[in-house]
């Protein structure tokens, strides 16, 4: 018995490392196969994600207020589309202003910096401040600038054709909410029908522990997907409220960037406050202080009021790990990797929890 364990054990190490040289040797491959399995699985996951998020709603129609599962479905819908619809007509016009606005201003707005760029230079120059050659500084200074501006242009034209691209993969969206009521509806069911397969291959006290595993990762998604959604948009309203009162420009693109950045943590915050900041300094760079006023209020009420209360202890992950699941499940999923790879990286330590705690008890 000793020696057929042991060989068994001899065997999956010898696959996980063979396993972990392949991965190295044909990591684009590997990669192009992921992005592919996942895109063509992405019914299933809006499914998965849709049913995830309405079935709060619909839990609190149905055993509150005492409404057939089937109208708190309906209801639920129907609240959630208005909500999308109210958001879209408040926001998206503004929004289409904001933008026109900004790639028509666009050479004005670099002939203000330069100008700005030259003064402030000039400043230096005059109270001997400036360690490297003017002229060079000045010229390295418009010429970066330049270059960005060209890059934002190109970044504003790639979101367009995303934008145009996304409306196309809405099909697989409205595939995945149509597959998303059969879950809902009939939600004893598909449990009971996972657990009744998982006892096809185990017991029946390990497929029980399966679907109970299951119950907790959802749980984990759902806490932290709502807890995003709530504290980020609060972030996001937050910052244009701040800076709407000290009339920063482009406070609708500033805070959008800043509420949406906040999804993805730390590494979103990052870029979106990065590319407000250069909108900021391009447009009016002494109102930059105010973006980062705006930015640390909304940050402040995620660190220490929403986020404490709404995301304690979803998750439980440090720092450290927050990073690499969103850069790993980012490589491997794309932009649904960035969101969902911290609540994936949370059922895996659920996981590894499990089996640690098992070996602890044995």
């Amino acid at each position: 018995m000793f020696k057929k364990k042991f060989y068994l054990n001899l065997f999956f190490i010898g696959f996980i490392l063979i396993l972990i040289q392949s991965i190295f040797q044909h990591y684009n491959d590997l990669l192009i196969l992921i992005n592919k399995s996942v895109k063509n699985m992405l019914p299933f996951i809006y499914a998965i994600f849709v049913a995830i998020l309405l079935t709060p709603i619909v839990n609190l129609f149905e055993n509150k207020f005492k409404i057939k599962r089937i109208y708190g479905i309906i209801l639920s819908l129907v609240l959630i589309i208005l909500i999308i619809t109210g958001v879209f007509f408040i926001v998206v016009p503004n929004l289409v202003v904001s933008v026109s606005d900004l790639v028509n201003k666009f050479p004005q707005m670099l002939n203000s910096f330069n100008d700005n760029a030259t003064k402030f230079i000039q400043f230096l120059r005059e109270r001997n401040l400036l360690f490297f050659n003017p002229d060079e500084l000045e010229s390295n200074i418009i010429n970066y600038v330049k270059s960005n501006i060209g890059n934002f242009r190109n970044l504003l034209l790639n979101l367009s054709l995303d934008v145009v691209q996304g409306i196309f993969g809405l099909l697989n969206f409205f595939l995945g909410v149509f597959l998303a009521l059969y879950l809902i509806e009939s939600k004893e069911y598909y449990v009971k029908f996972l657990e009744n397969f998982f006892f096809l291959f185990t017991t029946k006290e390990k497929a029980n522990n399966i679907v109970n595993l299951l119950e907790e990762s959802k749980s984990i998604f759902l806490k932290y997907i709502w807890g995003r959604l709530i504290t980020s948009f609060a972030v996001g309203v937050t910052a244009y409220i701040v800076m709407v009162i000290c009339k920063v420009p482009y406070a609708l693109i500033s805070a959008l960037l800043i509420g949406i950045g906040n999804m993805i943590p730390y590494v979103g915050s990052i870029v979106a406050g990065s590319i407000a900041v250069f909108l900021i300094v391009l447009a009016a760079p002494i109102k930059v202080l105010y973006l980062f006023i705006a930015i640390a209020i909304g940050q402040s009420v995620d660190g220490f009021i929403l986020g404490p209360k709404i995301l304690s202890e979803t998750v439980g992950m440090s720092s450290f790990w927050t990073i690499v699941a969103v850069i790993v499940c980012g490589n491997c999923m794309g932009p649904l990797g960035l969101f969902l790879g911290v609540p994936i990286f949370g059922v895996i330590k659920l996981i590894y929890n499990r089996k640690l705690q098992k070996k602890e008890n044995l």
